[in-house]
């Protein structure tokens, strides 16, 4: 094929001979921090095992005389956490590493606070034995470190109250049912009428709630032996989050007036009646990284199963032209929200979600459903294109919008060789996508982290492992000689 005009230009500044400077603040970490044990001490709710499911949120309320200009802390959790401050969100972690090389946030709070009472809220999940295969955990378990004397009335200890939310129940993913190898870790059955709503915010009661038990003191790496986590901090940004709309309403069974996108749209509600069977199809037109976000009102006692998937497949399980509906049917992961009859009542997974298509399954009882509103927070590595790419061929474009997003979708805190299935980082995948982010965003962070990642994994004969981060170790040998070559 005889192409005419094709040009590529890559903005690559000096990129592959001189690294860019550290990827968060790290320059706001005090040396102390770096150095010596940490006064925190790794805290975790008394009288349940650690090592199992459970999600648990933690909170301290505190006062300061003024407004600070600078708050600076560092956080970390196992197995994740996202941190509210005075109600607002502030961020999450920690990025995945191992236990050897556990990663710790820095963040100047001071935006968030003010002069009087204020309050720093964590959720905190493990997902036990579900967890995916990308996670390395040692146990549930939440640390905050303040960086000087000024904000160690943050460290967090037995002041600190936690309890847990018992609204969740995991649903294990099932590969045999399936007929596929899926190790991205377990859905959520969650439960509206035992979730513990607003309990990020200032104005709730934590009186009922327990006094946090202590169970070691932060460790930097190379201060010391004998820890659980050895901190580092953190060498990549945090992810990016943006609303994105649901495009299209596929197929719909057991309403009997059609139904429009509006409550896709935010401009209108979708009304479910009561003692009804529903099942709608959504297309996203193509595949994303999100968490998807579903806001309804009434329904007491109502289930919605929200199952996901990257492609339809027919009765062979063939998936085919992934644009057709017609014989094919959704197999995939899914999560379940039960809807305690409140109004706007949110959910939310703790982890995000890959598909194109995503199916509810609803299922009312004596009260109506009210779906106010449903969509994705599309998350992701933020990565920026900064290359552009031009031809008089109209494919070749549609070839490199495709290849970005496919990029787009395998970067998160690690390279992932596939969203949808395993979101771990192998060496061969990983060279190829670090060349494409090098030379489309110009960003290497990520790569730096990966190769960071890799040295981490090496065992005792030498070898570094197939894949890294990863709870079961693999190894390809020639992936060790030349994967970064």
């Amino acid at each position: 094929m005889l192409l005419k005009n094709i040009r590529i230009f890559c903005l690559l500044p000096a990129l592959i001979l001189f690294f860019k400077a550290e990827a968060q603040n790290n320059t706001l970490i005090a040396p102390d921090i770096l150095t010596y044990k940490w006064k925190a001490e790794w805290i975790a709710p008394p009288g349940v095992s650690l090592k199992d499911f459970g999600v648990f949120h933690f909170r301290k309320t505190f006062e300061l005389s003024q407004k600070p200009k600078s708050f600076v802390v560092h956080v970390s959790g196992d197995n994740r956490y996202r941190l509210f401050v005075n109600g607002h969100y502030a961020l999450a972690g920690p990025a995945r590493g191992d236990l050897m090389h556990w990663n710790f946030e820095t963040i100047d709070i001071a935006p968030f606070l003010h002069a009087g009472t204020n309050v720093i809220a964590s959720v905190v999940w493990n997902f036990g034995e579900d967890k995916p295969w990308a996670q390395i955990s040692n146990k549930t378990a939440f640390i905050l470190q303040g960086n000087s004397e000024n904000e160690a009335i943050l460290n967090t200890n037995k002041s600190w109250k936690v309890t847990e939310n018992k609204a969740y129940k995991s649903i294990p993913i099932d590969g045999a049912k399936m007929q596929a190898f899926m190790v991205t870790g377990c859905g959520e059955d969650v439960s509206a009428s035992a979730y513990i709503f607003g309990w990020e915010k200032p104005e709730f009661s934590d009186i009922s709630w327990q006094n946090a038990k202590g169970l070691e003191p932060g460790f930097p790496y190379g201060a010391g032996t004998g820890a659980g986590w050895y901190l580092v901090p953190r060498q990549i940004p945090q992810m990016e989050e943006k609303e994105q709309e649901i495009q299209e309403i596929r197929r719909v069974s057991g309403l009997t007036s059609p139904i429009h996108t509006d409550w896709l749209k935010g401009k209108g509600i979708l009304t479910i009646p009561a003692k009804s069977k529903v099942t709608i199809l959504l297309d996203q037109s193509f595949e994303t990284t999100a968490y998807p976000e579903l806001s309804v009102s009434g329904g007491k006692n109502a289930s919605v199963k929200l199952t996901y998937a990257e492609a339809l497949i027919d009765a062979k399980r063939q998936k085919g032209n992934r644009n057709v509906i017609e014989g094919k049917e959704i197999s995939g992961n899914y999560d379940i929200f039960r809807p305690d009859g409140t109004a706007l009542r949110t959910f939310r997974p703790l982890w995000f979600r890959t598909y194109r298509y995503i199916e509810l399954n609803i299922e009312t009882q004596n009260d109506p459903l009210i779906i106010n509103s449903f969509k994705g927070i599309f998350t992701a590595y933020p990565f920026e294109e900064k290359a552009s790419f031009s031809s008089n061929d109209q494919n070749l474009k549609n070839i490199w919008n495709v290849g970005w997003r496919t990029a787009r979708l395998c970067g998160g805190e690690t390279y992932f060789d596939c969203p949808y299935y395993e979101q771990l980082q192998y060496t061969g995948d990983t060279r190829i996508q670090s060349l494409i982010s090098l030379y489309v965003s110009g960003d290497d962070r990520l790569m730096r982290k990966a190769l960071t990642d890799f040295d981490n994994s090496m065992l005792s004969e030498g070898l570094t492992q197939s894949r890294y981060p990863s709870n079961i170790v693999q190894v390809i040998p020639p992936f060790s000689l030349f994967g970064f070559l």
